[in-house]
């Protein structure tokens, strides 16, 4: 069986819906100089496990006040032009940090995947926003004959995420190592892969509740109105720390 491992649409897609920001989900900016982290990549764009997609703050007017305040980050399928809510930028070099009408914070793309933390032995969502981290993991994944998956999308290796310097300084990286999958992470992704579907990031849901039922129990399908799929419902559950990785 050959499963698609990469999402093919890096660039275009439709659609915009409001998303809050899911809980457990890591980001290479949570990193101190000097620190990495350490992943195995679960799942493949195939499965529902990776995405690619837009992220922008968003600014909505204060009912009491009148005055705009930000309203969170709304995730799009594809670039968003021009959108109404768009966050203006914030005048830090004054202590008050007034916003800067007419200066907009910039829509970013991000990556997101399904992995599992050898810190922390559970399942969570790498949210990569680091044009740099996209290209080199790209590159990585493309070298099929030394890094390859198993027949249920799991990587044969992991993947070890460093950051050096600060500021405008700050420089990330990848070093992939091969690492067959142990036994407990197989049984652990057969009980716990349907209990997360990334595709819920463009409706506005937590990817961690999984696919949506109708009330037959079963799938469903097609699209809404804004050609999003509609998805169901399961809990997810923690794992324990794994002694292996």
């Amino acid at each position: 069986m050959t499963l698609q491992i990469l999402p093919p649409e890096l660039t275009q897609v439709k659609d915009k819906i409001e998303a809050k920001e899911p809980q457990p989900y890591w980001k290479p900016s949570s990193l101190s100089d000097g620190e990495s982290e350490e992943f195995r990549l679960l799942g493949c764009y195939e499965t529902g496990h990776a995405i690619v997609g837009w992220q922008y703050a968003s600014e909505t007017i204060d009912q009491k006040t009148g005055e705009l305040r930000f309203n969170g980050y709304v995730v799009t399928r594809s670039y968003p032009e021009n959108p109404s809510d768009l966050a203006r930028e914030t005048d830090w070099s004054k202590p008050d940090r007034p916003k800067i009408d007419g200066s907009y914070v910039k829509p970013r793309k991000f990556l997101a995947w399904v992995a599992t933390s050898a810190a922390r032995g559970r399942l969570e969502v790498l949210f990569i926003e680091q044009k740099s981290l996209r290209e080199q993991l790209t590159e990585i994944l493309q070298e099929i004959e030394d890094y390859t998956w198993t027949e249920n999308g799991l990587a044969n290796f992991s993947i070890k995420l460093s950051r050096k310097g600060t500021g405008l300084e700050t420089a990330y990286s990848i070093l992939p190592k091969v690492r067959p999958v142990p036994e407990k992470i197989k049984k652990q992704w057969i009980k716990e892969k349907e209990s997360i579907w990334l595709p819920n990031f463009f409706e506005g849901k937590d990817p961690f509740d999984g696919k949506q039922t109708d009330s037959k129990g079963l799938p469903a399908g097609g699209t809404d109105k804004r050609g999003s799929t509609v998805l169901p419902k399961q809990k997810v559950n923690t794992t324990e720390t794994n002694e292996e990785f």
